[in-house]
């Protein structure tokens, strides 16, 4: 059809009674693309993965005093004329209403990602309102004195406004899911921006408009009236309105929806399915949308508005058939032409129109499956300054029944103008019709029409069965390691160990060094920093080294300072790190000293050296010789052998005099003789022992410097000695060579 016969026919009404577009069928969960247009959230989640509408409209008209029968728009004879004659008539002031028509143009819906729903949409909106206008005084006008009201009548009307819009959307629209897929509380938000381009606009404005209609001869007319008319048009034609003129932009705006849905999913239990769209998933459902916030600037150039001050004295008439057939766009010319309207100063041609702004409150409630129950409330924000649109309150239950290709819903509205409706929506695969007051029409008068048909269509999501190759509880889809088992909050991914000490990152404290399970993934402590960690430390406060386990060794004994008694004096582990004890002080360590009670050089080994010389003489003093005789008896021999180590070992660098004595029984000549012998015999014994010959010389001194008496025998016998003394100690004494 060239002529959108709907939208014509509900603007040139240019009033109603505004509820909810689309009722029944925007309840349902499955209005792909179209659920943009109720709340942008529904862009997320959708149960289509991709959903295109070809074309869908919805009409509706009414006020809060006349009232229309489903007979009445089914009739044969029923055109834009009898509509107006039906919802422009009333009984008198106070006619409130408005009319829109919703066309819903090519629009696609598809998802970006798993929690993420885009949208693209077109629509085109015509949109009147009518406040405090007369019933009778409208009626009268339209039918121009064919109406069969009683005349004459007074009409008064101390502000009244009749307002119509029309404009075309370009609509983007983003939905987006905040909550964990799997999560029993679902929540959803979504957001529009809309390019709105203004395609014509018109306003009729009385203030104290008074006066009295009759009827003569020359048809009904106005007589003794005074007021004050304004005017403005975009050089509309609401009457006439083509299809094309949506595309003849006369102003230009921006505007936006805003949507948020939480769904409570108690039963929810998907995962072994890689979506979880073929289904419903929640019991509950409530969402709040903000809807039609902006406005509209028309231009400046094309408007056409004019403001009149009306007098029409008594006994004289301003014919109301002038108005017959005519649209907003001529009744300038006709005030203009007229000598009871004197135009006043030209008001703006340029000004901006609102949105008929509305906040939308919805609960949806699972009964059983595919039975809803449905409430929703609209509250109107608009203001309704003279040339913005405006909505009225309403309330609507909706109960439904739905599966993926068919729906019914019976939707029951209470309007703060047209009060109780009650009507149908249907839903046969990509077709959907149905009216919210198909019911209150049929079976009884009612204030408002409303018709909705529309075809969409999408691709329904499959339910289709999850992968899990590695067995993770992480399906493949949302797996980025889908061979080796991971956690979630790692996309399946096991959790990182960036230092590769099988510690993983989340338990790790040190996470860029390579440590123990332990120490939280930290390398073994050294608190006292010498290299030796404190597992091995036997000193862990202490610097100290390895070869010593971590313990400091201060005087280099190789002993610890923990086991060392003398940590500062260098000394053996025997002694317990002190140096070998020196009893008497001469310097010769009591390991080595012969005689550790007596002080005695080196070189005899610590013992004193005529102690040493003294201990030989003594045990020369056993040496046995043969009667009369320098040979030494075998007996004695021991004797000899001790003798010679001590003095090799003990006393290696001394020299040696052997002497031997004698009693003084015998001549002396012979005396010094035996002695020298036996010394000699002792020296030779000596020297076969080991020491070096030429460190003895053997003397002999017969009876001289005896030691005992030789009165005795005892004495005798102890004078007869062989004896030793050191050469280099005589030296040192006498100064001379022995």
């Amino acid at each position: 059809m060239r002529k959108v016969y709907l939208c014509a026919l509900l603007m040139a009404a240019t009033v109603g009674a505004y509820a909810q577009s689309y009722p029944g069928y925007r309840t349902s969960n499955y209005t792909g693309v179209n659920g943009v247009f109720f709340n942008p959230a529904n862009a997320a989640d959708s149960r289509s993965r991709w959903d295109i509408n070809l074309f869908s409209i919805d009409g509706f008209a009414g006020n809060n005093q006349n009232s229309l029968s489903f007979k009445d728009i089914t009739k044969s004879s029923f055109n834009s004329d009898s509509l107006k004659s039906k919802l422009l008539s009333g009984s008198g002031g106070g006619l409130n209403g408005m009319a829109r028509v919703d066309i819903l143009g090519p629009s696609v819906l598809f998802n970006a990602g798993s929690r993420t729903g885009v949208a693209f949409t077109t629509r085109a909106r015509i949109f009147g309102n009518a406040r405090d206008a007369d019933g009778k005084l409208a009626r009268a006008v339209i039918d121009a004195g064919e109406a069969k009201d009683n005349y004459p009548f007074n009409f008064a009307q101390q502000k009244a406004i009749l307002n119509s819009a029309a404009w075309t959307e370009i609509g983007a629209s983003v939905g987006q899911i905040l909550t964990p897929s799997k999560s029993h509380h679902f929540v959803k938000v979504g957001l529009t921006l809309k390019y709105l381009a203004g395609v014509a606009d018109a306003y009729l404005r009385m203030e104290n408009f008074n006066g009295t209609v009759n009827t003569g001869g020359s048809g009904t007319y106005i007589t003794d009236a005074t007021g004050r008319v304004f005017l403005n048009t975009t050089d509309a034609n609401f009457k006439d309105y083509d299809f094309g003129d949506f595309f003849k932009f006369n102003g230009h705006g921006f505007g936006g929806d805003i949507g948020v849905v939480y769904e409570y999913r108690p039963n929810l239990d998907y995962s072994k399915f890689e979506n979880d769209r073929f289904a419903n998933k929640y019991k509950l459902k409530i969402s709040i949308a903000a809807l039609d916030i902006g406005e509209i600037k028309f231009n400046e150039s094309s408007n056409q508005s004019g403001a009149y001050t009306m007098n029409v004295p008594a006994g004289q008439q301003f014919l109301l058939s002038q108005f017959k057939d005519k649209s907003v766009k001529d009744f300038k010319g006709i005030l203009d032409a007229s000598p009871y309207f004197t135009p006043d100063a030209s008001v703006d041609n340029s000004y901006k129109i609102s949105l008929p702004t509305s906040f939308q409150f919805n609960v949806d409630y699972l009964i059983v499956k595919g039975l809803y129950a449905n409430a929703n409330a609209q509250i109107t924000t608009s203001k309704t300054g003279n040339l913005n649109l405006f909505a009225w309150n309403s309330y609507t239950v909706t109960p439904r029944w739905e599966v993926a290709k068919f729906g019914v819903a019976l939707p029951i509205n209470y309007s703060e103008l047209t009060q109780w409706n009650a009507g149908i929506s249907l839903r046969a695969g990509p077709v959907f019709l149905g009216s919210g007051s198909l019911w209150t029409a049929i079976f009884d008068k009612s204030k408002q029409a409303d018709l909705h048909i529309g075809i969409r269509f999408g691709l329904q999501a499959k339910k289709k069965l999850r992968k899990d190759t590695d067995q993770d509880g992480i399906y493949d889809n949302e797996d980025s390691c889908v061979t080796i088992p991971g956690v979630a909050r790692y996309h399946g991914c096991p959790i990182p160990d960036t230092d590769g000490d099988g510690v993983n990152d989340e338990m790790d404290s040190c996470r860029t060094v390579p440590g123990l399970a332990k120490y939280n993934g930290c390398p073994i402590p050294d608190r006292d920093g010498d290299g030796v960690n404190d597992e091995i430390d036997e000193c862990p406060d202490q610097p100290g080294s390895g070869q010593f386990k971590g313990c400091p060794d201060t005087d280099g004994d190789g002993i610890p300072d923990k086991d060392d008694k003398c940590p500062t004096v260098p000394g053996v582990p025997k002694y317990q790190g002190c140096p070998i004890p020196d009893r008497d002080g001469d310097g010769v360590n009591d390991e080595e000293d012969l005689c550790p009670d007596k002080p005695g050089p080196a070189s005899s080994k610590g013992c004193p050296v005529e102690d040493v010389v003294v201990q030989i003489t003594a045990d020369f003093k056993n040496i046995l010789f043969d009667f009369n005789k320098a040979t030494i008896k075998a007996e004695s021999r021991s004797i000899i052998e001790n003798a010679a180590k001590t003095m090799n070992e003990v006393i290696p660098n001394s020299n040696f005099f052997i002497d031997g004595f004698t009693d003084n029984i015998g001549s002396v000549a012979a005396n010094k003789k035996i002695s020298r012998l036996r010394a000699q015999a002792v020296a030779d014994a000596l020297t076969a022992a080991g020491v070096d010959k030429s460190r003895l010389i053997a003397r002999g001194f017969g009876k001289d410097n005896p030691k005992c008496s030789n009165k005795t025998e005892e004495g005798r016998a102890c004078n007869r000695r062989v004896e030793v003394v050191i050469r280099n100690i005589a030296q040192q004494k006498t100064g001379t060579n022995p």
